[in-house]
């Protein structure tokens, strides 16, 4: 297991690629499983336990399903176990790195409450994590479909946004 994690680690540091994980299906199904559980600790630490379950869930199946469609269309999908073991482990590390910065954060006061400078700082802080996760997934997915960086960039970064705008339709209530 250290072994895993540290191949996992050694991928959000842009060494390797899911080529270097085990090709195994109980494993992706474990990490899935513990995926889910963390985020739903996560958000109990911070207290946005409001569709956690669901919002796990969807995250989840959206990120296998495009990384699926990825590799098919490339016919690479012998390589879809490997990529999601990949994605899905570094999803877990960035979300053990964001959970703190988000607790130091605090909930804002209101739609119109002006941030402190600590604040500002964690949330620049934030956003260089989420850059960093962004350049990760597209190093991965860009040595599983054999693409150039840019193209594994485009498809990340699409992610990210589809992720975000589709959990926002479908999770955030309007007032």
């Amino acid at each position: 297991m250290s072994e895993l994690i540290g191949q996992i680690i050694n991928l959000c540091r842009f060494r390797g690629g899911p080529q270097d994980l085990p090709h195994k299906p109980g494993l992706l199904i474990g990490m899935l499983v513990a995926s889910v559980i963390l985020d739903l600790s996560s958000a109990n630490l911070l207290d946005i336990g409001d569709n956690a379950l669901a919002r796990s869930l969807f995250s989840t199946s959206l990120l296998l399903a495009l990384c699926w469609i990825a590799l098919g269309i490339r016919g690479m999908l012998a390589r879809f176990v490997q990529t999601a073991i990949a994605l899905v482990g570094c999803a877990m590390i960035f979300s053990i790195v964001i959970v703190p910065l988000a607790w130091l954060f605090g909930k804002p006061d209101g739609a119109e409450a002006v941030l402190s400078p600590q604040q500002i700082l964690v949330a620049w802080l934030g956003l260089g994590v989420l850059v960093w996760k962004i350049a990760v997934d597209a190093h991965n997915v860009r040595q599983a479909i054999e693409a150039p960086f840019w193209l594994g960039f485009a498809l990340a970064l699409a992610w990210s946004v589809a992720d975000f705008a589709l959990s926002r339709v479908l999770f955030v209530a309007t007032p």
